[in-house]
C-alpha cells in the first residue's frame, strides 16, 4: 500500500509542476524557429544555429594535376633555330603559363587572323544574328561552311567575306573591349604569341556559344585538316604521334628564295593519360625565316618530354 501511495504522491506533484510550468510559459514571450531555406535558425538571444545535415558532406574539390614545366624544352629548342621565334605554352587546367620565349615580339599574323574572324562568326550564328545556312557572299558556300573552311583549309575567300560582314573596325573593337585582347591590331595583321594564345583559350572555353552542332563542327575543323594543295599540318601537328592537336597554321613562303618568311602554328594539344583523360595545353609558335621542319621537331620534343614526366 505504501508503494501505491508514494506513486500517487509523485504523480500529483508531477501534475502540479506541469500546471505551474504551463502558467510560467504563458507569461513568457518566445521567438520560435522560422524556417527560411534551411540555412539558419534565429532565437531571441541572437544565437544562430546552423541547420546541419550530418549526411550532407561537402564535396571534395577535384585535385589539381602536377605542373609540367616546359621551359627546359623551349630553352633547348631555341638554341637550334635561327631567325626570329616566339613561343608560349599555357596549361589550360592550371590556368597558367608553363613555358615562354620572346612573348612580346609582334609578327604579321598571316592566316592566324582567321581565328578572330571565325570565333566572332560562331558567336553570331549561335545567337541567330547570322543565319548559318545563308550564303556567304559570292563564295559559293554557306556561312557555316565558310566558318569550317577558314580553319580546316585556311580558305581566304571565306575568311575575308566573313570579316567584311563583321566589319574590320567592329572586329577590332570586339577583340579589345569584349575579349580583352589588347596588344593585337588585326586590321593591320599584327599580333604576338600572347594574344594568339588568348584567342585559343577562348575557343577552348567558348563562353559565347554552346550549340553542340557548332562545337562539333568547330573542333573537327581544327583537328582534321586534309592535305590539299598544301599540307596544313606539316609543322607542329606532325611532330606529335599520340597527342590530339587542334591546330591553325599561318605562313608566307618565298618560292624564289625557297624559305619561309612566316611560319606560325597555334594549337590546343591534348596529351592522353593512362586513365583515359587528357592534359590540355595551348602551344603557340610564331616565327620569321624558320623552316616548318624545326617547328615539327619542337612538337616531337614536347611530346617526348611530356611522356618523361609521366614516368
Amino acid at each position: 500500500m505504501r508503494r501505491r501511495a508514494d506513486t500517487g504522491k509523485i504523480l500529483g506533484l508531477t501534475l502540479l509542476g506541469v500546471l505551474i510550468l504551463g502558467g510560467v510559459i504563458t507569461g513568457l514571450t518566445l521567438s520560435w524557429p522560422i524556417i527560411s531555406g534551411g540555412s539558419s535558425t534565429s532565437y531571441d538571444n541572437d544565437t544562430t544555429v546552423a541547420d546541419e545535415d550530418p549526411m550532407d558532406e561537402p564535396e571534395e574539390p577535384e585535385p589539381l594535376p602536377v605542373e609540367i614545366d616546359f621551359q627546359p624544352v623551349i630553352d633547348s629548342w631555341v638554341t637550334t633555330v635561327g631567325g626570329n621565334k616566339s613561343v608560349l605554352i599555357y596549361d589550360l587546367k592550371l590556368d597558367k603559363v608553363v613555358g615562354e620565349y620572346n612573348i612580346s615580339e609582334d609578327y604579321n599574323t598571316a592566316s592566324l587572323y582567321k581565328l578572330f574572324v571565325v570565333y566572332e562568326g560562331y558567336k553570331r550564328v549561335n545567337t541567330d544574328e547570322w543565319d548559318g545556312k545563308a550564303k556567304a557572299g559570292s563564295t559559293g558556300y554557306t556561312i557555316n561552311k565558310c566558318l569550317d573552311l577558314a580553319i580546316r583549309e585556311s580558305y581566304s575567300p571565306c575568311a575575308e567575306t566573313l570579316w567584311s560582314l563583321i566589319g574590320h573596325d567592329a572586329l577590332d573593337t570586339i577583340i579589345e573591349t569584349e575579349w580583352e585582347i589588347v596588344d593585337s591590331d588585326i586590321s593591320k595583321l599584327t599580333s604576338n604569341v600572347s594574344d594568339i594564345t588568348k584567342i585559343m583559350q577562348r575557343f577552348y572555353v567558348h563562353p559565347d556559344f554552346d550549340n553542340p552542332e557548332l562545337l562539333t563542327a568547330m573542333w573537327d575543323s581544327f583537328l582534321n585538316q586534309p592535305a590539299t594543295t598544301y599540307d596544313w599540318r606539316q609543322g607542329l601537328p606532325s611532330g606529335f604521334t599520340e597527342a590530339s592537336v587542334y591546330n591553325k597554321v599561318g605562313w608566307d613562303y618565298n618560292p624564289d628564295g625557297k624559305y619561309w618568311n612566316i611560319y606560325h602554328d597555334t594549337a590546343i594539344v591534348k596529351f592522353p593519360l593512362s586513365d583515359g583523360t587528357t592534359r590540355d595545353f595551348v602551344v603557340t609558335v610564331m616565327t620569321n625565316k624558320v623552316d616548318y621542319k624545326y617547328i615539327k621537331n619542337f612538337g616531337k620534343m614536347l611530346e617526348t618530354y611530356f611522356k618523361e614526366t609521366q614516368n
